[in-house]
């Protein structure tokens, strides 16, 4: 089994307090958030989420044609899934809660990230779980991205904004925030991943101060094409205890092996790097919310290089410089992706509410270790069998989609094993048709980025 990465392509959003005015539509027809953060009038703190401080919508999404490619039709692998055990929390004295088939994972994922960077698991909470869901089943249902919902006659709506949703859920909070993400994909672990690579999104997920989530999940096919809309909103009833002195919050962590080297910035709202797609995978430090982390220097390194003590050029992200960072973080993100297979240091230092503090750690990025497709003939008879194989597959990714053009080439396509597949081509193949295959694995249902291809040609 080869090592984990952690990549992602997620999308989370702008959580604001109380009533709040549409405002101008965002490319993806979502309403952007509007400039003013009003207080509530009910004594609660804002819900924490990017956007919320610049007034504008949040989110991770990669581009998500509602439709495949013409010509093109998918086939999900079986994929690799956790069964959900039941009772899997009590929200404050609530009743046991129990998470379906695609819940389940996006909480384990969330918690995995957190207990790597060594911060308190969050636990199920019904009202949080149905929050959650409800906006994720009116994400599907409208197209719609983000944390605003508009349309009051849809059946899914059940507030204009998260506060709003977490007040008809009846869920009276010390502090809250939220997290929403849409991909092209089936694989709801996945999203989790994406929002994690996003690093305004990170650092709501590694939030010490929560201590419930509620994930809300809907997958569904749209002409073709499977969409994934995830959902988690995190909150405390009452806040854990201050550490003191407090913990810093790396991540990736000291000694994390299998890190992903780049994240798309432009798949992230607001993007931290304007301008900017593929970039280097942010380093970031945290503390509890609680707290004020001041910056005096953070640089990352490349152990093994030449140029081992001069640092990489990054972009600092701080709260002086950036409202969007909070005031209890910090981030680093290269101006260009990392190198695969790569052992880097981050030496951060600074201050928390005035209080010295310094931190060096270490982690090396994945291997570009390519997956390869073959087949067993490079030509086939009309009517006759193919069987394709992909070598060097890592199954802890998750479900992925073998993508095939022209459909009406192919009549059936069946999956013997999770790198194994065996297709019955079909009879369009004639003297005046083009007879090539093209085959594609990829993550999306869309049939985008593909990560291994191969063709093959039918006889007529």
């Amino acid at each position: 089994m080869k090592t984990r990465l952690f990549w992602v392509s997620a999308f989370c959003a702008g959580l604001l307090i109380g009533p709040l005015a549409v405002a101008a539509q965002t490319r993806d027809g979502a309403p952007a958030a509007p400039a003013d953060a009003a207080p509530n009038g009910l004594g609660k703190p804002v819900v924490r989420a990017p956007g919320a401080a610049t007034g504008r919508q949040g989110g991770v999404m990669p581009p998500s044609p509602r439709a495949l490619p013409a010509e093109n039709a998918a086939v999900r692998s079986p994929g690799s899934t956790k069964a959900a055990p039941s009772g899997m929390g009590h929200g404050g004295g609530a009743a046991d809660v129990s998470l379906d088939s695609a819940q389940y994972p996006v909480l384990d994922r969330v918690n995995y990230h957190r207990s790597l960077a060594g911060v308190a698991p969050v636990e199920a909470d019904p009202r949080l779980l149905r929050a959650a869901q409800s906006h994720s089943n009116y994400l599907d249902s409208t197209g719609e991205a983000g944390h605003y919902e508009t349309k009051k006659e849809n059946p899914f709506y059940t507030g204009h904004s998260p506060f709003d949703r977490l007040r008809a859920a009846q869920y009276a909070y010390a502090e809250a925030g939220e997290v929403v993400a849409r991909q092209p994909s089936s694989h709801p672990a996945a999203a989790v991943d994406a929002l994690m690579s996003a690093i305004y999104h990170r650092f709501i997920i590694l939030s010490s101060d929560f201590t419930y989530a509620g994930p809300g999940v809907m997958l569904k096919t749209h002409q073709g094409t499977e969409e994934l809309n995830v959902t988690v909103d995190f909150g405390a009833g009452a806040l854990p205890p201050e550490g003191n002195p407090p913990v810093l919050i790396v991540y990736p962590v000291d000694g994390h092996l299998g890190v992903a080297v780049d994240f798309n910035a432009a798949h992230e709202f607001p993007s931290p790097m304007p301008g900017y797609t593929l970039v280097g995978y942010p380093v970031s430090v945290q503390v509890d919310a609680r707290h004020t982390l001041v910056v005096d220097s953070f640089d990352l390194f490349e152990n093994a290089s030449a140029n081992a003590g001069r640092a990489l050029q990054a972009k600092l992200l701080t709260h002086d410089t950036d409202h969007e960072t909070p005031a209890h973080a910090a981030a680093l993100i290269p101006f260009s992706p990392l190198a695969p297979a790569t052992s880097y240091r981050a030496v951060f230092s600074g201050s928390v509410n005035g209080a010295k503090v310094s931190r060096t750690w270490q982690f090396t990025t994945a291997p570009d270790a390519p997956v390869t497709m073959t087949v067993a003939s490079p030509r086939v008879g009309s009517g006759g069998t193919q069987r394709v194989t992909l070598n060097g597959l890592d199954s802890e990714k998750g479900p992925y989609y073998v993508c095939y053009s022209p459909a009406r080439m192919v009549k059936s396509l069946t999956y013997e094993s999770d790198a194994d597949v065996v297709i019955m081509t079909s009879t369009a193949c004639t003297g005046n048709t083009s007879c090539q295959v093209t085959l594609m694995a990829t993550y999306h249902s869309a049939c985008a980025n593909a990560f291994a291809q191969a063709t093959f040609v039918i006889a007529p």
